[in-house]
């Protein structure tokens, strides 16, 4: 909000600075960025709101949110072009509309689905303290907006200074691309995001380089997919997004697309990186990597390359810049990474996180009666890694109760459930770790109700009395549960 009203008070300055000379222009872009501010903190919200939502696994709200936004965003500038004949801030004003609609319906799921819902909307615990704790962990993100609105003054002030007809425009179309396509490697990097947070807090080392790879492999996928239909699809897709039939118009825009394309891949590696730099709060060189990517790389180096190369070194600019960041992420890596090969290096975590595998054993458990052996499971488990019997059956019974009770509550709607429970022994610590894809369930928050309301459930009892600690997160639709013996 504070960020919109600053834009719209000096907005002449900010429509100079991005390279509005003309008159005409400078009055079109002017009234463009104030009907775009009217929507723009609403986009905001919704970029804060929506991972709730993912991490809740609600899927099929968030496509449908989606459809519902696209459509709504084509409809009204369709009215606003066609029926009304809007100039340039009835275009913006519809595409803010398309972002107030969606938030108030996002707004109302949560509204909706408020007893059932693991997140919910209030004011409590808002402190200074948290405030300024979400302002340092969010300052990567700042970054990078900060960082692409001043790299993309800059980058149109050079291509503007060559005075060369629909240079800018060409660039441009490049970057409408790259926006409408960034779900291919942003989807893969905020996921990892997701479950870093998760393996971390289990101190799961394998899984931890298992979501890496997976993360890595399918943006890779995603992004060489999208580079060769770019590049195979490149004149046709200059005509979509340039909207004009002078040829030289259309030859620069597709030859800005066939070469700018092949710096879509390495954004599978970078972005991956940065946001991995955030999940395990390496802040200070997420910090400069994020001021890296969006302009302090790739402006230097497209002011040498137009000179080289002339305008051409700006869409080369593009995959050098993205091929130096990467180099940049692998460089930290082997420097500051801990362990014998890259992949330990990669977690960027002490080569003491987490455990060795002969520490740790895995039990799936799909059905009522497997949940009943995970008692001789664990208490075999911690007899094997220097418990006494009294401690190794404390343990078993924790498993088995806590198992029973997870069954007993998520289990019962007629679907397939499977809990997946990771047994670790760490110096004198014994932890339970309880996965399951069952419907949202907070045993502290329900053990805390029923202490209130002077209920009891003998199972429960046990686990909580029996623990030193018990914590839960539920992330992309799964309940994750860690109890420490």
């Amino acid at each position: 909000m504070i960020s919109a009203v600053a834009v719209g008070v000096f907005c002449s300055e900010v429509s100079f600075i991005l390279g509005a000379r003309e008159p005409e222009i400078f009055e079109m872009t002017k009234l463009y960025i104030w009907g775009y501010l009217i929507g723009y903190p609403f986009l905001t919200m919704i970029r804060i709101l929506t991972p709730f939502l993912q991490m809740e696994g609600q899927y099929r709200f968030l496509a449908t949110n989606s459809v519902i936004t696209t459509a709504l965003d084509i409809a009204l500038d369709a009215l606003v072009i066609f029926a009304l004949h809007g100039g340039m801030f009835g275009i913006a004003l519809a595409t803010s509309l398309g972002y107030i609609i969606p938030f108030f319906m996002l707004v109302a799921s949560f509204i909706r689905r408020k007893n059932t819902s693991v997140f919910r909307l209030s004011m409590k615990g808002i402190t200074l303290k948290t405030c300024g704790e979400i302002l340092r962990l969010g300052t990567p993100l700042g970054f990078i907006c900060g960082s692409r609105a001043a790299g993309g003054m800059l980058i149109n002030n050079m291509l503007t200074a060559l005075n060369i007809r629909y240079l800018v425009a060409a660039y441009g179309v490049f970057s409408g691309i790259s926006s409408c396509v960034s779900q291919s490697w942003m989807a893969s990097a905020d996921t990892l995001v997701a479950f870093s947070g998760v393996f971390i807090g289990e101190e799961n080392r394998a899984s931890l380089k298992e979501a890496q790879k997976l993360a890595l492999i399918h943006a890779l996928i995603y992004t060489s997919a999208v580079t060769a239909m770019l590049f195979v699809f490149a004149p046709q897709l200059a005509g979509v997004f340039l909207k004009s039939d002078d040829p030289e118009a259309l030859r620069m825009a597709a030859e800005c697309i066939r070469v700018a394309c092949f710096s879509i891949p390495f954004h599978a590696i970078v972005y991956c990186f940065n946001n991995y730099l955030m999940a395990v709060k390496r802040l200070r060189f997420s910090n400069v990597y994020s001021f890296l990517i969006e302009c302090g790389n790739i402006v230097p180096i497209m002011f040498f390359l137009l000179n080289v190369m002339g305008y051409r070194g700006a869409w080369v600019s593009r995959v050098v810049s993205m091929f130096l960041l990467t180099a940049i992420a692998m460089v930290y890596v082997y420097r500051n990474g801990e362990g014998a090969t890259f992949r330990d290096k990669m977690l960027l975590l002490p080569e003491n996180f987490g455990v060795k595998p002969e520490d740790e054993a895995a039990v799936i458990a799909g059905a009522t009666d497997e949940v009943y052996e995970l008692s001789h499971v664990a208490v075999a488990f911690a007899l094997e890694h220097g418990a006494d019997m009294k401690r190794a059956r404390t343990y078993g019974l924790v498993t088995e109760e806590l198992a029973i009770f997870l069954a007993e509550h998520g289990f019962n709607d007629g679907k397939t459930h499977s809990i997946n429970a990771r047994l670790v022994a760490k110096g004198d610590e014994l932890i339970i770790r309880m996965r399951d894809d069952c419907k949202p369930f907070n045993l502290t928050e329900y053990y805390k109700a029923l202490t209130e309301s002077r209920e009891h459930e003998a199972g429960l009892s046990i686990i909580m009395e029996m623990s030193k600690d018990v914590q839960y997160t539920n992330t992309l639709g799964t309940n994750n549960l860690i109890v420490r013996i």
